[in-house]
């Protein structure tokens, strides 16, 4: 896989008067991202925002992460942030364990099911019930769940997904 930036977390709003952040996490592993000194790309959000930021603080708040941030002094300024996502280059992600793979990394796959391309996965939802797969299906988008019930493999190397799928699934 390509060094390409993985996003790791949404800026959801400004947190207090004196440029708190907080995110919400897109990561299993916030404790080893979300740290003093460490530097993440800022990916979307306002036209003005920096193309990277330096967290001088990090600490859990609920389902969040409360973040502050290095030249980020004021909630004017935190508020520029907001919406943005933040990332870092694949390589900067702890270890993956051996056949792991990151949801983004299903982009562009086949799902394939009994040896017939059904069609391609354009993205990937991360919902609360558990990630959904985006997949056009002659043109049109099909979503079909990410779960154990209707995926039996996954094949990075040869970019398929192997389904077994209810009747109808995709007629939906």
């Amino acid at each position: 896989m390509t060094d390409r930036p993985v996003i790791v977390a949404r800026i959801a709003r400004a947190h207090g008067i004196h440029g708190v952040l907080l995110l919400d996490a897109e990561t299993d592993h916030p404790e080893a991202l979300f740290r003093e000194g460490r530097r993440l790309l800022v990916v979307g959000g306002a036209p003005a925002a920096p193309s990277s930021i330096r967290l001088t603080g990090a600490r859990p708040h609920g389902a969040r992460w409360m973040v502050t941030v290095e030249g980020i002094g004021d909630r004017t300024a935190a508020e520029r942030l907001r919406g943005g996502n933040l990332a870092v280059p694949r390589s900067e992600l702890p270890h993956l364990d051996e056949g792991g793979y990151l949801l983004g990394d299903l982009v562009g796959a086949a799902l394939v099911e009994t040896g017939e391309r059904l069609g391609t996965v354009r993205d990937v939802y991360d919902l609360p019930a558990g990630p959904m797969l985006s997949v056009d299906v002659e043109g049109r988008e099909r979503l079909v769940p990410f779960d154990p019930g209707f995926v039996v493999s996954v094949d990075l190397d040869a970019r398929e997904i192997h389904v077994e799928l209810p009747e109808g699934l995709l007629d939906i």
